[in-house]
């Protein structure tokens, strides 16, 4: 009777060193948020203990910071995608970080929204130069909407790409 103790102590104790290896593999391929190792762990039929002395372990390892996360996603989508604040945020929700952390790392971020749209918009005026003035204004500010900026930054970005002939 007590070897079979024994080797259910060994099993979960073989089962959170798995479930650690796997989660290690997982950040070493690229950082991972909370939620995604959970969902991951959860999806290899880890019991939920194991689950939680994972993350739990990860987070005291500072293997595992949803913060941190947040504020590299911020920094490579804006440089990589030309995205809005609006965009970073859904985004980084759909991933599992709560927008209140979204928005702290958004404000760490130092992204000056305005400048990042006007980038965007010199970017995207190759699309819409063949259309009269008015209707290129209409064609950048809808791109630049759609790509998570305020009215406003999207507004002066517009207006900081297009010639002044025509916005009086």
């Amino acid at each position: 009777m007590e070897a079979v103790h024994l080797r259910l102590i060994d099993s979960a104790s073989d089962l959170r060193k798995e479930a650690m290896e796997r989660a290690g593999r997982m950040l070493a391929l690229r950082p991972r948020t909370e939620r995604e190792i959970r969902d991951r762990l959860t999806e290899a039929d880890f019991p939920d203990d194991v689950v939680e002395d994972t993350v739990g372990r990860l987070y005291e390892l500072e293997l595992l910071n949803d913060e941190d996360f947040a504020l590299d996603w911020i920094e490579q989508r804006t440089i990589r995608k030309g995205l809005g604040p609006k965009a970073l945020i859904a985004e980084l929700n759909r991933k599992g970080i709560d927008r209140a952390t979204a928005e702290a790392a958004l404000a760490r971020s130092g992204v000056d929204e305005q400048a990042t749209a006007t980038a965007e918009a010199g970017k995207l005026l190759h699309k819409v130069i063949r259309y009269p003035i008015r209707d290129q204004a209409a064609k950048l500010h809808q791109m630049l909407m759609r790509r998570g900026f305020s009215w406003d930054a999207t507004e002066a970005a517009v207006k900081a790409v297009l010639p002044p002939e025509g916005w009086d």
